[in-house]
């Protein structure tokens, strides 16, 4: 029997939500141990790729975020070189 991809996540949810007990929901759905497991491999390995993505566009907004802070801070030994060189010239 083929299943879908909807009925393979719900077996697969099944079996982990029964501590991965692939062999009692292989006997409740009527299929194999190995495709119940390969099932469960395949929905953790999608839901964890998910999960990374959402980390690295997090991460990313952070980094942008503390670029953007670094960039709009005052560097101190520059404003003294600045207002050195204003001196210089005769602008202050």
């Amino acid at each position: 029997m083929k299943y879908n991809e909807k009925q393979q996540k719900e077996i697969a949810n099944y079996a982990i939500a029964h501590d991965n007990d692939y062999k009692m929901t292989g006997k409740k759905y009527d299929i194999s141990y190995q495709q119940v497991s390969a099932w469960v491999r395949k929905y953790n390995k999608s839901s964890n790729e998910q999960k990374k993505t959402t980390k690295i566009k997090d991460s990313t907004k952070k980094s942008t975020a503390s670029t953007l802070d670094i960039l709009s801070r005052r560097d101190p030994v520059l404003e003294a070189q600045l207002e050195d060189v204003k001196r210089r010239l005769g602008l202050k």
